[in-house]
Parts: C-alpha cells; structure tokens; sequence
C-alpha cells in the first residue's frame, strides 16, 4: 500500500501545491541555481517548499491520488488520511517531529506554531532529477600544472596549449561546401532547366544535368480498310442523339456536341400544366444540382417546390402557384421567417 507521506513526495515532484485535509498545504516555488563562491560548491536549480497551516480545504488531488494508487474508494481513501491527520496533531503535540520523505519535516515551536523544514538533501525539480552540488576551486587557487617557465626567463611563466587544442580540424568547412555547392546549383537548374514550375511535377530525370529532353515522334497508323471505305450517309440511321447532347452509335461510341436550346430537354421535373397566373418563385438556377438543392430545401420545410419554367437556360424553382398575389403573400413571409427569399411572379 503506498503511503501518504510518500504520495505527498510524488505529487510535489508535478505539482506545486499539495493540500493535507483539514491539516494544511505544501506549496512549491522554482529557485534558480545558486553558486557559493566562498564554499564553491554550485547547487542546481530546485523547488523551495513553505508549509501553510491556512490551506485545509479539500481540493482532491491527495485523495483522489490516494485511491487510485491504492485502488480503494475515494471514501476510504478520505477516512484513512483524516486518521493520518489526527496522528499527526498527536505526534506535534507531545513535542515529536512529523518526518514526511523527501519533503521536510514539521514540528512545534515554543509558541505552539506549526514550523516547518525542509529535506535539503532531495530535489523536487523534474528537470534538475540527477543533478548534485558541483564543486569548483577559484583560478587563483589551482595549481599551476600546465605551466613551463620559459627557459631564457625564469620569472616569465609560459602556459603550455593543451594537446588536444592543437588538433583542431578544419574538415568541417569542407563538409558544409559539398553540402552546400549542389544545394546551389539545383536551385538554379531545376526553375530554369526544367519545367517544374508549369507541371508541378518533378522526376529523377530532373536532377540529371546531362540528360536531354527530346521531343516525341508520332507515326501516322493507316486506318483499317473497313473504316476508310465506311459510308457515312448509312451511319445516319444509327446516329441517336441523347438528352445529354451526344451522339451514340451502335457501338457504343459516344462524342459530346453541341444542341440547340429548343433540343435540350431539362434534367430537372418541369410541370407545363401548371398554369396558374401567380407563382411564388425562390430561385433561377441554371445546374440541375442547384434546382434539386432548392426542392430539397422546401421538401425539408413541408413544401412541394417544382420547376415552373425555363426562361434563358435558367430554370426557375416555384414554392407553390395561385390565382391571385394575395393567397401566396402568407408563404412568401412565412418562407422568409425561415431564411429562404422569394418573390411573386404574375402572368396577369
């Protein structure tokens, strides 16, 4: 079963304030590292705790914490650390210390105030974990190990470079030029030696200097003596025309041409007898797909819409017909409530 005490550790390595029930609550600040020049010694960056007795309220994280790890109830969980809490105002009260792992331990001054130290020798900062006191010696202070007192002076010190200053390289100013040299030279060949830019498509072949595009040859194929032969006034039967203004053969061979307006029969449902003078129309559409979107919008709104007319090439969508401009006004508004937009068109 794991502990409160070490839970407490645990949540203040992620958190910055851990609440004890009804006890009081831990809160963390980040602390920069600090260099003792005097000792020499440089500690890490780390977390500062203060104990603050004010902060009882129940924010959950300790108990919540408690029964997941525990796989209890948060119930439980609540008795369980209440316990621990009385324990503890025991412990303070017969003059004993409430150690708790890593964090500190408590205790009660002369005046009965709940004090708080804390454990020096952890980190609670995640990105100092590892970290240690660094120890260093002042320049003043080292030992002279790398000196040679000049031969011809004994008074003038001569400090000796360290070997391996000496092997420095300069092999990396050759590897940033072989990088840098094609990196170079492809960005000018391939926008002006290739037609990248218009086809938006590159290939290998692209990368290749040497390599030269040539233009493709096309050989002219003699057509069978069937079709060279084929008359076309017996092609004439055959030839239907469709709704979609195409010519089909038996075959099956279809090719797109272009139709007089009067020929065009359109997609959409179109009702001729409907004639009456006054008409509630929401839209001229010249694509089918609009024309349906449109019935759809009114089957939606318990309205059955139809295509009153063709006029132009535009199609246009009528929300309901009558007699007269009064009797289709009430739908005109109540179509407007609703976001689609007509007028009242009149043959009168």
């Amino acid at each position: 079963m794991v502990s409160v005490e070490e839970l407490i550790g645990n949540l203040l390595l992620r958190h910055n304030c851990v609440i004890v029930p009804t006890f009081g609550g831990f809160v963390a600040k980040r602390v920069p590292a600090v260099i003792d020049p005097d000792k020499g010694i440089m500690h890490p960056p780390g977390k500062a705790l203060l104990f603050n007795r004010q902060l009882i309220n129940n924010d959950g994280l300790l108990t919540a914490e408690f029964a997941s790890q525990n796989s209890i109830d948060y119930t439980t969980a609540a008795g369980i650390i209440n316990q621990l809490v009385d324990s503890w105002n025991d412990q303070l009260k017969t003059g004993a210390r409430v150690a708790i792992d890593r964090v500190g331990f408590l205790y009660f001054d002369q005046e009965k105030n709940v004090c708080f130290e804390q454990d020096r020798f952890f980190n609670l900062l995640l990105e100092s974990y590892g970290l240690g006191k660094v120890h260093f010696m002042p320049v003043e202070d080292a030992p002279v190990t790398l000196i040679e007192e000049d031969k011809l002076s004994k008074s003038v010190p001569k400090i000796i470079e360290h070997p391996a200053l000496k092997a420095r390289s300069n092999a990396w100013k050759y590897v940033a030029a072989a990088c840098f040299l094609p990196i170079a030279f492809y960005s000018y060949w391939i926008p002006a030696k290739t037609n990248v830019l218009q086809s938006g498509m590159i290939s290998a072949k692209d990368f290749n200097p040497f390599h030269k595009t040539t233009p493709g040859k096309y050989k002219a194929e003699k057509l069978d003596s069937e079709i060279q032969n084929l008359n076309l006034e017996d092609l004439k039967p055959n030839i239907k025309v469709s709704e979609k203004g195409t010519f089909e053969f038996d075959a099956g061979l279809k090719f797109p041409i272009e139709l007089p307006e009067e020929m065009v029969t359109p997609q959409a449902t179109i009702r001729p007898e409907n004639e009456l003078p006054c008409q509630l129309i929401v839209g001229c559409f010249g694509s089918d797909s609009n024309v349906e979107n449109m019935l759809a919008q009114l089957h939606a709104q318990g309205i059955e819409g139809y295509v009153y007319d063709v006029s132009n090439g535009l199609k246009r969508v009528s929300a309901g017909g009558s007699s007269s401009n009064d009797e289709l006004r009430n739908r005109q508004n109540e179509l407007n409530t609703k976001g689609i937009k007509g007028w009242i068109f009149s043959t009168k």
